[in-house]
């Protein structure tokens, strides 16, 4: 390890937190895993739920690479997207309206009065006849991918589950090849409903999680009869949720709070 004065930013995207580098002069290849690992943590690092590079792109705005507080690098993370979007803008980087890549699209995003809207990607993979979670007298599931897998199911009451042992245990099933993200929806209204997410690469629960508000309003359109756009409430906010009927153009809104910038002094020697 060696000292140095690196800058960073902590946002909040809804009760979802990251720290942010600006990484268009290369200061990581990325391949630190246990370095954002170690400043993830809580009480001992700068404490988040992720870590965000932004990078020179050469066929958008910029680029997002989004690290798990695990430190793998994860396909995509929707409020992450939101974050990324709205410190560009307020780096200079961009203006209001932006295109920006991730590893699984292509995403436009605009700064608007109350929070930041991306577009996120075409929800795949579908199967709704996934019968885990059974046992609990839930029901059967659905599974969608939203650029990271996510594994919905529909309960009765939400302050009654236990997320951070059923989902891990449902996140670790073997009918999950790579693992998944687990939510656990209540349905509040026609177009409403609750959210708790158990998080994969985290390993516990948070307040927020973009892709899974996304995922949860999608299956419950496609199992429950909800119309767009959604009201997700989560433990750390209300996100929007808003998709065509063929899931061509999906949308994730809310609220992002710069929450204070800072210098990391400990950084790890380069390969």
């Amino acid at each position: 390890m060696k000292l140095s004065n690196i800058p960073f930013a902590k946002i909040s995207a809804t009760g979802n937190d990251f720290i942010l580098f600006d990484n268009r002069t290369q200061i990581f290849s990325g391949r630190e895993s246990e370095y954002f690992r170690t400043i993830c943590q809580r009480r001992t690092g700068v404490g988040a739920d992720g870590v965000i590079l932004l990078e020179n792109s050469k066929r958008a705005d910029f680029r997002m690479r989004y690290f798990n507080a695990d430190g793998n690098e994860a396909e995509m993370c929707g409020n992450g997207a939101r974050s990324v979007a709205f410190w560009a803008h307020y780096l200079g980087v961009v203006d209001e309206k932006m295109c920006f890549e991730s590893q699984s699209a292509l995403h436009r995003a605009e700064i608007k009065e109350n929070g930041v809207r991306v577009q996120m990607p075409t929800p795949e993979a579908w199967n709704l006849n996934i019968r885990i979670g059974e046992e609990y007298g839930w029901g059967i599931g659905g599974f969608v991918r939203v650029g990271v897998p996510h594994y919905v199911l529909f309960v009765d009451d939400l302050e009654q589950v236990d997320v951070p042992t059923i989902g891990h245990s449902i996140r670790h099933d073997s009918a999950f090849v790579h693992g998944t993200n687990v939510d656990f929806v209540q349905l509040l209204s026609p177009q409403k409903l609750r959210l708790r997410t158990y998080e994969r690469g985290v390993e516990t629960e948070t307040l927020s999680c973009g892709t899974g508000a996304i995922a949860s309003a999608v299956i419950a359109y496609r199992k429950k009869n909800i119309r767009p756009p959604v009201e997700v409430q989560a433990p750390g906010g209300i996100l929007w949720v808003d998709f065509d009927r063929d899931f061509k153009e999906v949308f994730l809104e809310g609220s992002v709070t710069l929450v204070f910038e800072g210098k990391l002094f400990i950084v790890p020697e380069r390969d």
